[in-house]
């Protein structure tokens, strides 16, 4: 496993590529993607903030990324 990025306290690209394989997982599961992607980056002490600006690369431009807003707690 991966170390989260040590100046954002964001999760590492590794612990991303982690937790989307994890919510494709809870798909064939029967769950929804973000039932494993977010149990996954939850375990992992990793929580939503609803509360903090945009963590995404561009800001939101595009949209929300699912990682968007997870941050160690």
């Amino acid at each position: 496993m991966a170390n989260s990025d040590p100046v954002s306290g964001q999760p590492s690209q590794e612990q991303l590529r982690e937790a989307f394989q994890a919510g494709f997982e809870s798909i064939d599961y029967g769950d929804g993607f973000y039932f494993g992607f977010h149990a996954y980056l939850e375990s992992r002490g990793f929580g939503k903030k609803d509360d903090i600006p945009c963590t995404c690369s561009d800001n939101g431009a595009h949209g929300h990324q699912p990682e968007c807003r997870w941050v160690r707690t």
